[in-house]
């Protein structure tokens, strides 16, 4: 059995991509690929797997303004179309997985040109563009909430998001960062791009509350982009606080961490829930659809997250939810209800929707 996985431009689209790869290893036996644009994140991630092909395709995604983007727009994604009906020629998967972003549209394309079945999941409360286009085609749409679209429990249902199984076999002791006793563990990361209002907030919380608060320790991940700038800004650092470009095992900074301060793409979301964690989620304004709002919304309701927006979010306003959620008593709410947020049984209904697809022998 051949099966292609496709998913990228951030580390949401590609991670539960090998989530769901892990799923289908327990049980069967197969050959793997992954397209996505060459030289984009999904290369880099995919490259560290193990027995997995990586093919590169063109892709470019949908400009959000008036750009001269527009003009090479519909040309570059021709042209991964023909990428991707080549690899998917050469390679004869049994079935394409897509996990959305721009790349998943020359995949899904070219899967439709040459008649192979394929299954899309969603992980976010707003369906993104390229689903939206071949949802009514896929032989199965798989999501993570119902309000992303209409469930007819057949051919689109709800699963929940897949997360990988470093973080399904619970949270080992720490070896990368340690945690004093009586110690309060900040986590906070903007995805694997980072986020540039997360940062900024973060350097104005070291210069101007972090040295008065000694039992706070700050983790701060950056992204690659905006390390150096936020090293530069910091300065001298303070001993509470630690400062690092990316982590691609993020479970032991899970481990240590008491509350998380992220943005509020479904991927983290998931990691989150399933380690039981608090968090101040700060949504990415200018997600599609507002998808990120309409996730944190839905924890927020639950009683499992703070929602901060990004319009709100400095320094002052992060220090004060953070010595709000000092409490443990607040914390301990918050984790029963982020724990509840996802289903317990999110990876075996995956594998059902997919098995159900897959040749029987």
């Amino acid at each position: 059995m051949r099966i292609i996985f496709s998913g990228g431009g951030t580390g949401g689209h590609i991670y539960p991509a090998l989530a769901i790869r892990e799923i289908l290893q327990k049980k069967y036996s197969f050959v793997s690929g992954y397209v996505g644009v060459t030289g984009g994140m999904e290369e880099k991630i995919v490259s560290r797997e193990k027995d997995i092909t990586f093919m590169g395709v063109r892709a470019q995604g949908m400009p959000r303004s008036p750009s001269l983007k527009w003009l090479s727009f519909p040309f570059v994604n021709l042209a991964g179309v023909v990428d991707a009906w080549r690899h998917l020629k050469t390679f004869r998967p049994d079935v394409v997985i897509t996990t959305g972003g721009f790349v998943a549209f020359p995949v899904l394309a070219a899967a439709r040109l040459l008649g192979i079945s394929a299954i899309m999941h969603e992980q976010n409360a707003a369906m993104g563009v390229t689903n939206r286009i071949f949802a009514g085609s896929a032989a199965r749409v798989l999501l993570t909430y119902e309000s992303a679209a209409k469930e007819d429990g057949k051919r689109v249902v709800v699963t929940g998001n897949p997360v990988r199984s470093a973080f399904l076999e619970g949270l080992p002791v720490s070896t990368k960062f340690s945690k004093a006793p009586g110690e309060f563990v900040v986590l906070a990361v903007g995805g694997s791009r980072g986020a540039l209002s997360i940062n900024f907030a973060c350097v104005e919380l070291v210069k101007e509350w972090l040295l008065a608060h000694p039992s706070v320790r700050l983790l701060h991940i950056s992204g690659e982009r905006d390390y150096e700038m936020v090293k530069s800004e910091v300065g001298q650092m303070p001993p509470n606080y630690t400062l690092l470009p990316y982590l691609h095992e993020m479970r032991e900074a899970f481990a240590v961490a008491d509350i998380l301060v992220s943005r509020a793409g479904a991927t983290i979301l998931a990691e989150i829930a399933v380690c039981r964690k608090p968090a101040i989620l700060v949504p990415f304004p200018f997600a599609t659809d507002n998808h990120q709002e309409k996730n944190a919304r839905v924890l927020e309701k639950l009683g499992a997250a703070e929602l901060l927006l990004d319009c709100d979010l400095n320094g002052e306003s992060l220090a004060a939810r953070i010595e709000k959620l000092q409490n443990p008593a607040i914390l301990a709410k918050m984790s029963d209800a982020m724990e509840k947020s996802r289903p317990a049984d999110v990876e075996e209904r995956i594998f059902a929707q997919i098995a159900a697809l897959l040749p029987k022998s």
